[in-house]
């Protein structure tokens, strides 16, 4: 990627100006920015702005934006409350040389169609903080269409949830063909399903097929399954078809739902 102009603020409201007025391209960890553009006029590097942190806030967990990928699958913290789902979830990205810069925040940021742990966010409804005070659903999030620039805080994740993650890779470093989460919560389900190839989508009608059992029959798991592949959409890229992948939802959710459920 070509930069014009490097700026590595030492405030967040110093990046938040240089974003948001001058329009510069945030760099969190840089792992997929060129994915997003080949040249910035303006790249404003975020590592100087203390929000590399994982801790717990009493009744939830905070993930500051520039945690790494490595951070979330090393966390005591996060395997405290959620077991090993966030580990599940970050072990396979490619190695752990690129998980050291990989960052929640930028993922989260990016919508990546591929990430594996917006997935897991989106069912455990986290909540996004900007600067600024705004504060969003990872679901909303990732629906809204891309218009103003932003700067994500942290993400926050309520506390009291059994979830699992599934996915499945054509080898074990490589992006998922298919991804997703399952999460019960004081009596409802999250049904989230990414990698399709588009970013994550929740699977409502599986999680209605579930009603409030917390602990559902294989069968109720396998309808809810095939709920998902029925009611979200799929595509076709080098790594899988929408047949196939539409065919791999029912499996991976049926999965994720009788795991969350031990």
């Amino acid at each position: 990627m070509e930069i014009g102009r490097y700026e590595r603020p030492k405030t967040i409201e110093e990046a938040y100006a240089l974003i948001v007025e001058e329009h510069g391209l945030p760099v969190a960890g840089g792992a997929w920015s060129h994915l997003m553009v080949k040249s910035a006029p303006l790249a404003v590097d975020l590592s100087d702005l203390e929000m590399r942190y994982i801790r717990d806030a009493g009744d939830r967990v905070e993930i500051g934006a520039m945690a790494t990928a490595r951070d979330v699958e090393l966390s005591l913290t996060l395997a405290a409350e959620f077991g090993p789902l966030f580990r599940d979830a970050t072990s396979h990205l490619v190695g752990v040389q690129l998980r050291n810069i990989i960052t929640v925040g930028g993922s989260v940021a990016g919508k990546y169609g591929f990430s594996d742990i917006n997935t897991v966010l989106l069912a455990l409804n986290a909540e996004l903080y900007f600067h600024g005070g705004q504060r969003i659903d990872m679901g909303s999030f990732l629906a809204a269409p891309r218009d103003k620039p932003f700067l994500l805080e942290k993400i926050a994740v309520r506390k009291g949830a059994r979830a699992a993650f599934q996915s499945l890779r054509v080898t074990a470093n490589d992006f998922a063909i298919l991804n997703a989460c399952a999460a019960y919560r004081e009596g409802a389900w999250r049904i989230a399903v990414g990698a399709r190839p588009a970013a994550a989508r929740l699977g409502t009608e599986a999680a209605r097929a579930l009603g409030n059992e917390g602990r559902p029959s294989e069968a109720a798991a396998r309808r809810a399954g095939e709920a998902a592949a029925a009611e979200l959409g799929f595509g076709d890229d080098t790594r899988g078809s929408a047949i196939y992948r539409r065919s791999l939802c029912a499996v991976l959710v049926k999965r994720a739902i009788l795991e969350a459920s031990k």
